[in-house]
């Protein structure tokens, strides 16, 4: 099998119509395919970032790359950032008939014995291993070992990168202190689709937080403890409540590091008091149901585990990288921790437990910068360009009005003005507006001579809701602050879009405060690439095509910022004065 070359194997694919039978490589893709298999049999270590834009196909160059080295004996995943998004390459799979399993988290399932998430399936509550449940009635119609089983003996497969994390770390460590087989070890290559999420994924996967209602699950925990006599160790109320306390309010750095030792030495009591509960579980339950009350207790359990890996993970983090990279976010009810160097935490959590790797997106930004703040600066850097036809697609600036936090108020009317031009311009055609905040949205909607065309929500769970509602209307206009990715609007389904405000990210993160102090060119690089979010949402093949304006004159500052935009998107610019 090792014998034949990629080259051998791309044509054979051809041939069989393994990708269907009229299959036809778009440009430039069969290119990087080679080059991307050719680069693993040279470093089989390596790793590349595939700068691949909208329309390039770059699943597509991911399935390919997946099944040539497949057919060099070798095993990988695929993965990719949300459960939508993995729906789509499911689809994919279905559509060109690959055999690829894919695999989310135990919650996306139902035990098919008590109708509840699998994670209080009868085989969790009894402490059943997974391969013991092979033995049980019900496992073959069990929708997640049956994934699992595949998933583990199949060459490919897909995950999301919750799950992918999960098993390459928590789950491994686990396996490794057990000195049990690994379900999902290293293999030789994985795909990591959009790629200009990892930092933000492995922030938020990585950061505990902690709030009020963590005190009232160690006390029920500990009711039930004593209830049913499963422990003598348990940690007294008003010690966790006081520790609880002092993470939500302790500001200097030094004592809440000293503060999280103290909560990870409170979690060892508990994951003594888990063991000894599956232990009893699965001894008294025997040949029945598990009680609804173990159950809870259970979930419960499975709560504060998720808070004491979170903050073992995190002690380490800080402990390598000193306390300066510590960030609080403190809320009202909440405090979340988080890390300002996520280059190290990609390094820990995603690279060193990843074979061969390649990184892609459409919107990776400033190549530099991306390799910089995603600590990928050995990495082999491969650009695709596409064949689109952007004359078409015009950027539009118009350099007039500024809505800075200073300047907002008085312009905002002024750039409203302009906005009903643009869209008394585009009458009867479907668009986007990027709005930049709830209050922007409401602002306009009050406003605007064209709000009667408008479709809007005002929470984020709205959302999907709106969406559906503007895909089943022709002639209206979809307007929101968080429309940036997740929208394939083909043709005549957005005709235009407006970037009211520049999306910025937002200066009341704390994180986002740390980060420009640390790292200056870290706010610019992520405003390009928003901005390149956004614009990709409405031209989404080569024959398609949208205008993109620009109302807000704070983008003149991004313009001259060298490499922050890709040529293709600065060729399309036209600024109007």
């Amino acid at each position: 099998m090792l014998e034949r070359g990629v080259d051998a194997i791309i044509n054979e694919a051809l041939v069989t119509g393994t990708f269907g039978k009229d299959f036809k490589f778009r440009e430039g893709q069969r290119e990087v395919i080679e080059a991307i298999c050719n680069h693993y049999l040279e470093d089989p270590e390596g790793t590349i970032i595939l700068d691949a834009p909208t329309g390039s196909g770059k699943s597509l160059i991911a399935m390919w790359s997946a099944h040539v080295l497949k057919e060099l004996g070798k095993r990988g995943y695929l993965v990719t950032s949300d459960l939508m998004l993995q729906d789509q390459y499911e689809e994919d799979f279905k559509r060109l008939k690959l055999n690829w399993p894919s695999i989310r988290g135990v919650d996306n399932y139902n035990c098919n014995v008590n109708d509840l998430p699998f994670s209080l399936a009868d085989c969790k509550m009894k402490g059943i291993g997974y391969e013991a449940a092979e033995k049980l009635p019900c496992w073959g119609t069990c929708g997640y070992l049956q994934g699992r089983k595949r998933a583990k003996e199949l060459p490919v497969a897909l995950f999301n990168y919750s799950y992918y994390l999960i098993q390459r770390n928590y789950v491994e460590d686990k396996m490794q202190e057990q000195d049990r087989e690994i379900p999902f070890p290293i293999r030789d290559f994985v795909f990591f689709d959009e790629a200009h999420k990892v930092d933000s994924i492995v922030q938020s996967h990585f950061s505990p937080r902690i709030d009020r209602t963590t005190s009232k699950i160690f006390k029920e925990v500990n009711k039930f403890i004593q209830k049913q006599a499963i422990s003598a160790a348990w940690v007294s109320e008003n010690r966790i409540e006081d520790i609880v306390d002092r993470l939500m309010r302790e500001d200097d750095h030094q004592e809440l590091m000293s503060h999280i030792r103290e909560f990870r030495g409170i979690a060892v009591v508990y994951r003594k008091v888990r063991s000894a509960a599956l232990k009893q579980s699965k001894s008294r339950f025997k040949g029945g149901d598990v009680p609804k009350d173990w159950q809870t207790f259970f979930g419960r359990l499975d709560r504060l585990k998720d808070i004491w890996c979170k903050f073992d993970d995190y002690h380490d983090i800080i402990k390598e990288l000193g306390m300066d990279a510590i960030v609080i976010d403190r809320k009202e009810t909440e405090t979340k921790f988080l890390c300002l160097e996520e280059a190290m935490m990609i390094d820990k959590f995603l690279q060193k437990k990843s074979g061969f790797k390649v990184f892609m997106s459409a919107t990776l930004g400033d190549i530099r910068s991306y390799a910089k703040h995603t600590k990928m600066g050995n990495a082999k850097v491969i650009r695709m360009s596409n064949n689109f036809d952007y004359k078409k697609s015009p950027v539009v600036f118009i350099n007039r009005h500024k809505l800075s936090f200073r300047e907002r108020e008085q312009n905002l009317p002024h750039v409203v003005k302009t906005l009903d031009k643009i869209l008394e311009k585009h009458k009867g055609q479907s668009g986007i507006i990027h709005a930049g905040s709830y209050n922007f949205t409401n602002y306009i909607n009050q406003h605007s001579k064209h709000s009667f065309d408008f479709i809007t929500y005002d929470l984020a769970k709205e959302r999907q809701g709106a969406i559906r509602n503007f895909n089943e209307q022709d002639g209206k206009i979809l307007m929101g602050p968080s429309l940036l990715e997740g929208l394939d609007l083909k043709d005549d389904k957005s005709r235009f879009q407006i970037f009211f405000k520049v999306p910025y990210p937002s200066l009341g993160d704390p994180l986002v405060k740390a980060k420009m102090s640390a790292f200056p060119d870290w706010y610019d690089w992520k405003t390009g690439i928003a901005i390149q979010q956004g614009a990709g949402r409405s031209v989404r093949s080569k024959d398609d095509w949208a205008v993109t304006y620009i109302l807000d004159a704070c983008f003149r500052s991004l313009i001259n910022k060298k490499g922050l935009f890709p040529p293709s998107f600065e060729e399309r610019l036209k600024t109007i004065y």
